[in-house]
C-alpha cells in the first residue's frame, strides 16, 4: 500500500495528473518517483508498450513505442507474458505501477 510520505495516510490519496495528493494533509508528490502505486514496491522495471492509433478505417498501426515502469510483483503476469512471447507489452495496457489496483485485484490487458 503507498502511504504519504509526509503524514503516513494510505486511504485519503488521490491521483491528480502526474502527482499523487494527500487529502488529509495537502502534500503532493510525483507518481513517477520510482514506487509502484498499487503495492509501494520499489522494484520497477521498463518494458516497451506499443502506442497504436487507427490509421485508415478499422485498420491499428503501431505509431510508435513508450518504455513503462512496471511492478515486478504488481505486473508480473503481463511481464511473464511479454517476456514468454518475446515481444512488448500489450497495447493500452496500464501498470498496476502507474494506476493503483485493489488488493488482490487481478491485472488484465486492455
Amino acid at each position: 500500500m503507498i502511504a504519504c510520505p509526509e503524514c503516513g495516510e494510505d486511504g485519503d490519496l488521490r491521483r491528480d495528473k502526474a502527482d499523487i495528493v494527500c487529502d488529509g494533509c495537502g502534500h503532493r508528490w510525483s507518481s513517477a518517483s520510482g514506487v509502484c502505486a498499487s503495492c509501494g514496491g520499489t522494484d520497477l522495471v521498463k518494458r516497451p508498450r506499443p502506442l497504436t492509433q487507427f490509421s485508415r478505417g478499422t485498420q491499428l498501426s503501431i505509431v510508435g513505442w513508450v518504455d513503462v515502469d512496471c511492478c515486478v510483483v504488481c505486473d508480473a503476469d503481463a511481464l511473464d507474458r511479454a517476456v514468454a512471447a518475446g515481444g512488448p507489452l500489450p497495447a493500452g495496457y496500464i501498470p498496476a505501477a502507474r494506476e493503483p489496483r485493489p488488493s488482490g485485484a487481478a491485472s488484465s490487458d486492455q
